[in-house]
């Protein structure tokens, strides 16, 4: 069993984690979400790949969900020569439309040829624009030879390379200066979304949001009941602007730092990071922090310092998940990035309190904690029981918030206070079962015979069983159970201290 951490992992899946055993091995390092990334391969191989981690988490007796990130409308480069290509600096590349001809004296697998996907970018460039790929590691700039208009004709732009680097087959092409996007979601963003939901995952990534229409729109493709949750990426300066509302209408975000590092002054990416983090954890809204953690693992065994450095200050700046991408996806050590990322998440959390973080300015009413052994609260109060079920397991040293949900939002009604201790949540759906893997602090039990009118020790005996396997706790000691007395409406409002049975 995957030993208990507060802050989430997600891995992104590829031909890395297609051997034997590497995702068996990713479950029991601590991957929580599996991520699919749907700008690369086809969706038999993604569904090969959602089969192999469903099937090897019911195996370990693991809530793994499933993400899959839409492309949304980003550029790319399109398949290059043996994969991939080293771009030297000072060096003349040709950017040309994928699928034409090779011009003539060009060769083509030195990388002075760059296939693009994407035509109409090429008619968009102008003389003298930067053009970043791969994240913003290689940079070029678009030579004299380029349109002297938006819209002309050109199936080729030649650029001089300002930054070398290694770009891939499907890197991401940049141009921070450019209007030039579709709206979300894209075709192919539809596309993929009818996969998605054949395959019932859990959650969608959006990319490129730069408004809460954007969320909204692909909402509406989604089943009234049961579909998948949306994860808003948040990489484009305009999403910025608009934080506040792009959250309210997610379910949960990320923060991409990949292409938001090309978009906005790359110097200001660590405030930008904070930023996101708080306004999603005051929403109660899961949030990712990705690109770029432990990036050293995709060639060596060992992260830098200054990566783990990165790791430690994601889970103290408050972030529910932290995710792995080349690291896992094409690394040479994927397991072994996973278990140096719970590593230092395990030993972060060992040592960092975060509890109540929300405590001056949400206001939340925390006095005669010591005294209360069961409570029912009701009305205005209602907002108050996850603060108060917290506050309450530091103060009576319980092991423990127990709680039976049927939705995410209640789990996350308790989860954004961010408890020191597993915040059990018990459901009988399967699908929030694994829903909820990727919010803080919560351990997800499934519980099949568990319903809206579960007896109290029907879920005690089954979070017993649990922290009793984690090590987490011992027959008699205490924890902090929440319920509803009319537990047919869903709602939470009832707090007692329970002891585990012997």
């Amino acid at each position: 069993m995957t030993p208990w951490h507060r802050t989430k992992i997600v891995c992104t899946l590829g031909p890395a984690t297609d051997a034997p055993g590497v995702i068996e091995g990713l479950i029991s390092g601590g991957m929580d979400v599996a991520r699919i990334n749907a700008s690369h391969s086809d969706h038999i191989t993604h569904s090969r790949r959602v089969e192999q981690v469903r099937r090897a988490a019911s195996e370990a007796g693991q809530p793994v969900a499933i993400l899959v990130d839409l492309p949304g409308p980003k550029f790319r480069l399109g398949n290059l020569p043996n994969d991939c290509c080293r771009l030297a600096e000072g060096a003349i590349v040709t950017l040309a439309e994928e699928g034409r001809a090779v011009e003539a004296g060009t060769d083509d697998t030195d990388g002075s040829r760059l296939p693009v996907r994407n035509p109409e970018l090429l008619q968009a460039l102008r003389a003298g624009e930067r053009v970043f790929l791969a994240d913003g590691s290689v940079e070029l700039c678009v030579g004299a030879s380029a349109p002297a208009q938006p819209g002309l004709d050109a199936t080729r732009v030649r650029c001089e390379v300002l930054i070398g680097g290694i770009v891939r087959s499907g890197s991401g092409i940049n141009v921070p200066e450019s209007a030039l996007l579709e709206l979300v979601p894209t075709a192919d963003d539809r596309q993929h979304l009818v996969f998605a939901l054949s395959r019932e995952v859990e959650w969608i990534g959006i990319s490129f949001v730069q408004s809460a229409d954007d969320i909204h729109r692909v909402r509406a493709l989604l089943p009234s009941t049961g579909g998948p949750l949306l994860m808003a990426k948040i990489e484009k300066r305009k999403a910025l602007v608009n934080l506040e509302e792009i959250v309210e209408a997610a379910d949960g975000v990320m923060v991409a730092r990949g292409d938001l590092g090309v978009e906005t002054d790359l110097a200001e990416i660590a405030l930008i990071q904070k930023r996101i983090i708080s306004v999603a954890n005051a929403r109660a809204r899961p949030v990712i922090t990705a690109t770029q953690m432990l990036e050293s693992m995709v060639a060596y065994e060992h992260p830098t310092r200054a990566e783990v450095t990165d790791v430690t200050n994601a889970v103290l700046d408050g972030t529910d998940a932290v995710m792995l991408s080349a690291e896992t996806a094409i690394g040479q050590f994927p397991a072994a990035a996973v278990r140096v990322l719970h590593r230092v998440i395990a030993a972060t959390e060992a040592r960092h309190n975060r509890s109540g973080k929300l405590e001056d300015a949400a206001g939340y009413d925390k006095h005669g904690l010591n005294e209360m052994q069961s409570v029912s609260i009701s009305g205005s109060k209602q907002a108050n029981l996850g603060f108060s079920a917290c506050e309450l397991a530091v103060r009576m040293d319980a092991r423990a918030v127990v709680v039976f949900v049927q939705s995410l939002a209640a789990a996350l009604e308790v989860a954004r206070f961010r408890a020191q201790v597993p915040v059990v949540a018990i459901t009988g759906s399967a699908t929030l079962y694994r829903s909820l893997a990727l919010a803080h602090a919560i351990a997800p039990l499934l519980c099949a015979e568990c319903n809206a009118t579960a007896e109290p020790r029907s879920l005690i005996t089954k979070a017993r069983a649990w922290l009793l396997a984690q090590g987490l706790a011992r027959p008699g000691d205490e924890v902090v159970l929440l319920m509803g007395s009319q537990m047919t409406d869903g709602k939470l409002d009832t707090l007692q201290i329970v002891q585990l049975p012997a």
